[in-house]
């Protein structure tokens, strides 16, 4: 009977603090630590969701897929306004 590999993914949710002219994000992990190196999603509507929603001043909570050493946003969420 063949071995079957099967990727390891993991999903967590970051709040977003900044989004930068070049296309990165930066987010608020767990631990208190920032991540800066996730690029903006390339799908038009999830893409418009995030900007739309931080040019409000929405507090937004991103959720990233992570497997086989990518990473991507797949959700945004509102978690109301920014006090």
């Amino acid at each position: 009977m063949p071995i079957m590999q099967v990727p390891h993914v993991s999903r967590t949710d970051d709040q977003l603090i900044d989004i930068s002219e070049d296309g990165f994000v930066s987010l608020l992990m767990d631990n208190g630590d920032t991540k800066d190196d996730l690029r903006l999603p390339t799908d038009d509507n999830l893409l418009g969701k995030i900007k739309d929603g931080f040019g409000e001043g929405k507090d937004l909570v991103l959720s990233v897929m992570s497997a086989m050493w990518e990473e991507q946003i797949c959700a945004p969420k509102d978690i109301g306004p920014k006090n």
